[in-house]
């Protein structure tokens, strides 16, 4: 039998990993491309426009990665990113005419996909764009989304005009994209999150709740579109009939947040902020945790809220990304009454049961999606 040719496979990112031990990129894309590079019918090579710095090219395990910021002290700047995608586009045609490309698949539709979208048009190369973050979101109160920006959503529409297949993370991104976009669009759009590791994400029996002192939850940078004073404002709530909650916040505070906690006394002792934290470390974290809460007006997906369903916490949160998929304790954005409510309920029932996990969400089966969707639009 002659074995299946193998599928050329062209990745265009903002950034990539560095190294295995990288923790400046996002864990799901790494997971990702890793798990697809290991099939024998897939060839991976992946182009990262703005990180790793200086890196030019490297393997890393069974992908190629070509890098294009090489400036010292230099700052992304409008001037640099034209130059970092002329050097793209070159680098992309030069490889491609070497050993040709079956199709390229972009992650973020914004600047990756519309570099993506010019070398997919003028190499004749299917497109399959990837959702990644906030290019459908538009939050004018704390200016957050791309819908808000022209040159932005310049560049998505672009993508999205040139794209076969536009891939998204839940079922709240696709119900956005309806308000937004035509039929033409919308008919090109599939649903296909990206999963969790199994074997790293899984149960682990251990809660606090008997003693009356349920530990909370919340994995997420401290940005606005986080909305963590919303999450403050429920957690001093929940004190009122659990005096000895702890919220735990994992996450990044480069606005010193922490600084502003420390001004309101009554929550003191009951929240305690740990700044940026390595993804190795959220399978513990996780384990040791009671509840999982997450307060943000806005997500394209939210990994953290599936890696804790696979840890079996019951998993609060507002009415964004995949979280209306994985649990009945959704609030409105911004409603800290409902977000209260939903906790309470939540530490009192302990439900921590959830069907078919793995069948949708495990990392395995939507990688193979993924591979499905490359053989079905391969030329």
């Amino acid at each position: 039998m002659i074995p299946a040719a193998k599928i050329n496979v062209a990745w265009v990112t903002s950034g990539f990993y560095f190294d295995e031990n990288d923790m400046q990129g996002a864990p799901a894309i790494f997971d990702l491309a890793n798990e697809i590079s290991k099939d024998p019918e897939i060839e991976l090579t992946v182009f990262a426009l703005y990180y790793p710095k200086f890196k030019k090219e490297y393997n890393l395990k069974n992908i190629k990665v070509y890098t294009f910021f090489d400036s010292h002290n230099a700052k992304l700047s409008s001037f640099k990113k034209l130059k970092i995608w002329r050097l793209f586009r070159r680098k992309f045609t030069e490889i491609h005419n070497i050993n040709k490309f079956d199709l390229i698949h972009s992650f973020w539709a914004g600047e990756p996909g519309y570099n993506a979208a010019i070398m997919s048009k003028k190499l004749n190369i299917p497109l399959i764009a990837n959702i990644c973050g906030g290019e459908l979101a538009a939050i004018p109160q704390i200016n957050y989304g791309s819908q808000l920006r022209a040159t932005q959503k310049y560049f998505i529409n672009r993508t999205f005009e040139q794209a076969e297949k536009i891939v998204c993370g839940s079922d709240f991104i696709l119900k956005i994209a309806a308000d937004i976009y035509s039929v033409k669009i919308l008919d090109k759009f599939v649903k296909i999150p990206f999963g969790i590791k199994t074997e790293k994400f899984s149960p682990q029996k251990k809660s606090n709740i008997i003693n009356n002192e349920p530990v909370l939850i919340n994995i997420a940078h401290i940005i606005p579109v986080k909305a963590h004073n919303d999450l403050l404002e429920a957690t001093l709530r929940v004190k009122k009939i659990y005096p000895k909650v702890k919220l735990k916040i994992y996450g990044s505070d480069n606005n010193n947040f922490a600084d502003k906690l420390s001004r309101i006394p009554d929550l003191n002792e009951n929240v305690e902020i740990y700044g940026f934290t390595e993804h190795d470390k959220l399978p513990d974290i996780l384990k040791n945790g009671d509840i999982f809460v997450l307060s943000s007006l806005y997500e394209s997906q939210n990994v953290a809220i599936l890696e804790a369903a696979f840890s079996a916490l019951p998993v609060v949160s507002t009415d964004v990304g995949i979280a209306r998929e994985i649990t009945p304790y959704i609030s409105a954005p911004g409603d800290i009454n409902a977000l209260t409510e939903n906790i309470l309920k939540a530490i009192k029932e302990y439900k921590t049961e959830y069907k078919d996990l793995t069948q949708k969400f495990s990392l395995q089966s939507t990688t193979g999606k993924y591979k499905v969707s490359y053989q079905n639009i391969k030329r």
